[in-house]
């Protein structure tokens, strides 16, 4: 069906899910408010971990799941409070069951890693391969049936070198390009496989600077409205 004449483009999604009940319902245009879904209240449940659904938080876990399905990095961005690094932890919670055990799980394993201003690239490849299961000796990746999504925050803290560069971030963009990383030892080239980078930022300064464009390439965008 065409698109719906009021509102704009963002304000819906094609809804390709089949209906045994109704044959056209397939390929709607819907709004993203009928698919939000209810808060329930945990009184159990840290103030910091209580994420309240709305459209935004809907439309972006959406596209950010189509975006693991298809294997495609993510750079999610949006000023200080929006609730980014909240509302990429909640979607990867959700989709971490096996697809057997929750019909909308994916079998995601979330590997979470934190930048700051001291953060080396040595420390960087250390906690992301510690997380990663070894298949051979050059071929790391997330255990078989499974995606590893590795969730960098703040992944524009390090600081910059003299000439421009950001060690941390160069590694992952190396990740990026060419699917792997060379050991730091014996300095042979070790492939990773089944795995996936999403990562985080809040725009330059205090503290934070620009990515390079040679990383930022290889991503989906998404900015998160304050």
């Amino acid at each position: 069906s065409g698109m719906p004449p009021i509102g704009s483009v963002f304000d819906y999604f094609a809804d390709l899910r089949e209906d045994e009940t109704d044959p056209d319902a397939g390929g709607l245009w819907r709004e993203w408010v009928t698919i939000v879904p209810k808060f329930d209240y945990d009184p159990g449940l840290p103030f910091s971990q209580i994420l309240v659904p709305t459209v935004d938080t809907r439309r972006f876990s959406f596209v950010m799941a189509a975006c693991i399905t298809v294997m495609k990095p993510v750079f999610l961005t949006g000023v200080t409070g929006t609730g980014k690094t909240s509302v990429v932890g909640k979607l990867l919670q959700e989709l971490a069951p096996m697809p057997y055990e929750d019909p909308n799980g994916m079998g995601v394993l979330p590997v979470f890693v934190n930048f700051s201003a001291q953060t080396s690239s040595l420390i960087t490849q250390n906690s992301i391969e510690q997380k990663l299961e070894k298949k051979r000796k050059n071929l790391l990746g997330a255990p078989a049936g499974k995606k590893c999504v590795i969730f960098v925050d703040d992944v524009n803290m390090p600081i910059v070198e003299t000439y421009g560069a950001q060690p941390p971030c160069e590694l992952l963009r190396q990740f990026l390009d060419q699917g792997g990383f060379y050991d730091r030892e014996k300095l042979f080239w070790k492939d990773i496989v089944d795995t996936l980078m999403f990562v985080c930022a809040a725009p330059p300064g205090g503290g934070r600077n620009a990515i390079t464009p040679r990383m930022v390439r290889h991503t989906s965008v998404m900015v998160l409205p304050s």
